[in-house]
């Protein structure tokens, strides 16, 4: 209880100096509104001098004062020290007759007879200081009166106070949140404006003049035509009638181009604003935010091209991997052999994949590529040599194939069925900057031609050289299998690989026998002369075996557009082109074939929007089946 006793009135002047503290009034300039205070207060006990005193740690310092020639003075030994500390309202008419104070020893030009005080009490609660009128002449006793009006100008100067330390902490915070919007504006690069629509003024803020290239940033609205001004003249008209729309809503959200004036640069901006109004309720103006978004659409433009050309690559690649099944089907007797055969060529066409998706589709390295195909062979049978070659992605995948039908024939009939044989493989740039790459067999059993050529054969022969721009031809010699393909310059790409993996294992499978899909139905197509215009070889034959199977004729293929030109002297009454040949638009193809009047078919993996516009074509998306082939051609073609 003691203790709580004796810290008591540390805590009660901690809390007094906090609420004295809080409202700022301490080292402040005059003010006149105090110093009437203080000359009312003097007038009231005609006293030569009066102050409103504020009481310090450790001095008393004047807000306002009259007939004190300092303006603060060390609060030890002086009466506001020993009034603050039981604060009341006092008026002694001679201070050297009270006991209290007699004892006192002020500083000379504050040493009072006369003196009246009225203590500052804070919202709070707390004694901040005290209004005081003195005399060093002694008075008259005087009234209640006196009293109470000495204590209402005592409030009237808190009030004065608090209503100071109130705007002050509004003007912080308003400070504050200018600043924290400042921030935040800056951080989205956000430009600000503001339409005043009584004195039809548009005021714009230093980074909204940045961000459109204007100089001003005060200019006439001419009724908001000035909005449109450096609008690109296209963006106009909608523009317009959506602000309109909106500002009749309240708040308006808008994209349109902008030329800047400085450098003439066309820019994408973003508007939004707010509709201001009077209590009254008529529009007052406009306040709102502008931003540069001409890299943000782009980045979003970019996206959508990446996901158009991810949905295209998925989609050639099922294509693909259906016509690989459907032609090993249509050349196989058994389900075993297909399945067999299948996944092994699936295999392969993953493995080539694997690579290129560690180099993100830039290429893939011919050692890579033979090292996954032919590391998982009889141990010490098979050996690859060559420089480093970096293939593009279809290129990659033919050669994968290709190395992958010929090590199943070694493992099962050639040089990889005994422990004798050997594989030597081997690759180098040809004089006109493509490649050559030898298989050569020796020590397995002897060699005779085959009598019937499986797809394997096709695949090597006839995919793999058009893939691969060049020729492929396998010979049987009897002491040995010898291939060799030659592809040409384009196969090769200047892309520097990833690290990629350099072991695979390579399939075994077995070419046996099963059933192909249903046959296609003929009669809608029969007799018609198609032209096909296909990159991706496998496709261009599974669609060349349906369409015969259908009763067209497939006059003839071509997987590039130069290719595809050449061949319009050829009798064609309908073709099915594929929208994009390796990069390359098919629409100068598709224009020929229209102005001759010459039905035609898109093929695609871009879905509608990846067929070349302007064309009164069925557009038939991978994978396809033949038959919705086939269908779409009828419909071209009226029957």
């Amino acid at each position: 209880m003691d203790d709580a006793a004796s810290r008591a009135p540390e805590i009660v002047e901690a809390e007094r100096l906090r609420a004295l503290r809080s409202l700022h009034a301490l080292d402040s300039g005059s003010d006149r509104r105090f110093d009437r205070i203080v000359r009312t207060a003097a007038l009231l006990f005609r006293a030569p001098k009066a102050a409103l005193v504020l009481v310090d740690r450790d001095r008393i310092w004047f807000k306002a004062r009259i007939g004190i020639p300092k303006g603060q003075y060390p609060r030890e030994g002086s009466l506001s020290d020993r009034i603050i500390r039981a604060p009341e309202t006092l008026i002694l008419p001679d201070r050297l007759k009270d006991p209290r104070f007699a004892k006192l020893k002020p500083p000379a030009d504050l040493e009072p007879r006369f003196f009246a005080c009225a203590p500052l009490i804070a919202p709070s609660g707390e004694a901040i200081g005290l209004l005081v009128a003195a005399d060093p002449e002694p008075h008259e006793a005087h009234t209640d009166a006196e009293r109470l009006a000495l204590e209402d100008l005592a409030s009237l100067a808190v009030e004065t106070l608090v209503h100071d330390a109130e705007t002050i902490e509004a003007e912080r915070r308003a400070r504050l949140d200018h600043q924290r919007v400042e921030l935040a504006l800056e951080a989205a690069g956000l430009g600000e404006f503001e339409w005043d629509l009584v004195e039809d003024q548009v005021f714009v803020s230093d980074r909204m003049m940045s961000l459109m290239g204007i100089d001003q940033s005060t200019a006439p609205a001419k009724r908001g035509e000035v909005v449109y001004s450096h609008v690109h003249p296209d963006d106009v008209p909608q523009l317009r009638e959506r602000l309109e729309a909106g500002l009749k809503e309240g708040r308006y959200h808008v994209q349109y181009r902008l030329i800047r004036p400085d450098d003439g640069r066309l820019r994408w901006m973003e508007g939004a604003g707010v509709m201001i109004h009077d209590r009254a309720g008529a529009p007052q103006r406009v306040v709102g935010i502008v931003r540069d978004v001409t890299e943000a659409r782009a980045e979003a433009e970019h996206r959508e091209v990446l996901l158009a050309e991810l949905d295209h690559r998925v989609k050639n690649v099922l294509a693909a991997v259906q016509a690989l099944a459907t032609q090993s089907a249509r050349r196989t007797r058994s389900t075993d052999g297909f399945l067999s055969a299948f996944s092994g060529r699936l295999k392969a066409m993953a493995s080539a994949h694997e690579l290129l998706t560690a180099t993100r589709w830039r290429g893939a390295g011919l050692t890579h590529i033979a090292t996954a195909e032919l590391g998982g062979l009889a141990p010490g049978q098979a050996r690859w040599s060559g420089p480093e070659l970096i293939l593009t992605p279809r290129a990659a995948n033919a050669v994968s194939l290709a190395l992958h039908e010929l090590a199943t024939n070694a493992v099962k009939y050639g040089a990889l069925s005994s422990e004798s044989g050997r594989v030597e493989v081997a690759w180098g740039r040809t004089p006109d900057g493509g490649f050559r790459l030898d298989w050569t067999e020796r020590g397995g059993p002897a060699v005779k031609t085959p009598e019937r050529r499986g797809f394997g054969s096709t695949l090597l022969e006839r995919v793999t050289s058009r893939e691969l721009g060049g020729e492929c031809r396998v010979e049987y010699p009897p002491d040995g299998v010898h291939a060799w393909l030659q592809a040409d310059f384009r196969t090769i790409t200047a892309a520097p690989p990833r690290d990629g993996p350099e072991t695979g294992e390579a399939a075994t499978p077995d070419e046996g026998a099963s059933r192909g899909p249903p046959p296609v139905d003929d009669g809608e197509i029969g007799g018609l002369k198609v032209l096909i215009v296909e990159d991706a070889v496998l496709l261009a034959l599974e669609l060349e075996a349906g369409l015969q199977e259908a009763g067209a004729e497939v006059v003839a293929m071509a997987s590039e557009l130069e290719e595809a030109l050449q061949l319009l002297d050829r009798p064609i009454d309908a073709a099915v082109l594929d929208a994009n040949l390796n990069g390359e638009s098919v629409r100068p193809l598709a224009e020929i074939l229209r102005d001759r009047g010459t039905p035609f078919v898109f093929a695609t993996g871009y879905g509608e929007r990846g067929a070349p516009e302007g064309f009164d074509a069925p557009v038939v998306r991978k994978p396809y089946n033949v038959r919705q082939i086939v269908q779409a051609l009828a419909r071209a073609t009226g029957r």
